[in-house]
């Protein structure tokens, strides 16, 4: 699963929004979040317990007077923060908060022997690129570690990461009529963009020699079976 930081112009965009317009806001940013999630009106109201009409009431604004049950399930079913439905919560100071759960990342190496696992806070702006090759379910073959540091800010990874992007969809287009396909498909920088915001809650900084460290054990992986 996965969660996101909610930005300055949705905050804003969220305080002109009543408390039902929030919550079907919540529901339709987290069906693109977590698209292996079911996040209808009926799956939702069987997950919690209640029928899809009250569901489908509270976000047309049908319902005056929700049950507190109903919206603290809601919430914590969209892993927002319970004051976030509210309007008192968007008359204070702005406060930007999370959607969504954190994702859970599985990893094929086996990290559990890594200590002291450095922090760093105010990182070098650069991007990493590893490129590997892989034959079956575990052969790898490091191909590429190089690090791109001439990055000015945020925007710089996003668009080389969509640059990345568009060349692996392009790369996979194998006809015209796939091509055509392609370019309905989410834009690379809009892809880009929710990666990078989903990272941002889900994958810390962590040090260089962690980064490599993975790179190596991820190489000798196949040695250890």
């Amino acid at each position: 699963m996965s969660n996101r930081n909610i930005d300055s112009i949705e905050f804003q965009l969220l305080k002109r929004k009543s408390i039902g317009e929030r919550l079907k806001y919540f529901r339709n940013e987290l069906k693109a979040l977590q698209p292996k999630v079911d996040y209808s009106t009926p799956a939702i109201a069987k997950r919690i317990g209640v029928s899809p009409q009250s569901i489908t009431a509270v976000e047309r604004g049908e319902s005056k007077k929700p049950s507190f049950y109903l919206i603290n399930q809601l919430t914590k079913e969209y892993g927002v923060q319970l004051e976030a439905v509210t309007d008192e919560f968007y008359e204070s100071e702005e406060e930007l908060f999370n959607i969504g759960h954190p994702t859970k990342i599985e990893r094929t190496v086996d990290l559990d022997g890594m200590e002291d696992i450095e922090i760093n806070n105010d990182p070098e702006k650069a991007l990493g690129i590893v490129l590997y090759e892989r034959k079956g379910e575990s052969n790898v073959r490091l191909l590429l570690n190089e690090e791109i540091s001439n990055i000015i800010d945020d925007v710089d990874i996003v668009q080389l990461l969509s640059r990345f992007i568009y060349e692996i969809d392009l790369h996979q287009t194998k006809s015209s009529l796939q091509l055509e396909e392609l370019f309905k498909k989410k834009s690379p920088f809009e892809y880009a963009t929710s990666l990078y915001r989903i990272s941002e809650g889900s994958n810390p900084y962590v040090s260089k020699d962690v980064i490599q460290t993975f790179i190596n054990e991820m190489l000798t992986q196949e040695d250890g079976k």
